[in-house]
C-alpha cells in the first residue's frame, strides 16, 4: 500500500503535502483540530479529519483522541543546551547521592526521569541527542521502593537502640530534678 499525501485546509489557508504521521503529529500538538478539512492526494472532496479512516485505531473505534494527550517532546542537538535536570550526568549523581545519603535528592532526580526524557551526550544518526530508554523508569521506581525500605529499617534500628538511652536520660533528669528539690 502506498503512502498517501494529504493537504490540510485551516482558516482559509492550505498546507501540504504531508504524510499520515504528520497529520497525527499536528493533531497531537494541537496545530490542527478534528474538524479542519483534509484532502487526500488523488481525491477531489475535502472532508474533516474526523472522517479519515486512517486516523481510526481499528474498525468500530472512536476517533484517535488519545494522541491529543501526548506532550510535546523537546529534541536537542547540543548537550550544553539541555536543562540541568534532564542531563544524564546530573540525574545519575543526584540519584546516587540521594540513594545513599539524602533521599530528597533521589526523589528530585526520579521526578526528572519519570516526568520526561533524560538526555545523554551522544547524538543519534539524525544529529539529535540520545535519551535514556523507558525501562529506566521501572528501575528508578524499584530504587525508590528499596530506598524507602532501607531508610525505614534504618530508622527502626536507630529508634530501638536509642530508646534505652533515652529512657535512661529521662530517668536521670527525673532523679536530678528530685535531688534539686531536696
Amino acid at each position: 500500500m502506498s503512502q498517501f499525501q494529504y493537504y490540510i485546509s485551516k482558516g482559509g489557508k492550505t498546507v501540504g503535502p504531508c504524510t499520515l504521521d504528520d497529520l497525527r503529529s499536528y493533531l497531537a500538538y494541537g496545530s490542527v483540530q478534528v474538524h479542519d478539512l483534509a484532502l487526500r492526494d488523488g481525491e477531489t472532496d475535502w472532508r474533516p479529519l474526523l472522517q479519515l479512516d486512517e486516523l481510526r485505531l481499528h474498525e468500530g473505534a472512536d476517533f484517535v483522541q488519545d494522541i491529543t494527550r501526548r506532550q510535546r517532546v523537546a529534541r536537542y542537538r547540543e548537550y550544553e543546551k539541555v536543562p540541568l535536570p534532564k542531563r544524564s550526568g546530573w540525574v545519575l549523581r543526584e540519584m546516587l547521592i540521594g540513594f545513599f545519603f539524602f533521599p530528597p535528592k533521589l526523589w528530585r532526580a526520579s521526578a526528572s526521569v519519570l516526568q520526561g526524557r533524560v538526555y545523554r551526550p551522544e547524538a543519534n544518526a539524525d544529529g539529535f541527542l540520545k535519551h535514556w530508554p523507558r525501562w529506566v523508569e521501572f528501575f528508578v521506581q524499584f530504587m525508590l521502593i528499596v530506598n524507602a525500605a532501607v531508610w525505614i529499617l534504618l530508622l527502626w534500628v536507630i529508634t530501638m537502640n536509642a530508646m534505652p538511652l533515652v529512657r535512661e536520660m529521662v530517668d536521670l533528669a527525673k532523679t536530678g530534678a528530685a535531688d534539686l528539690k531536696n
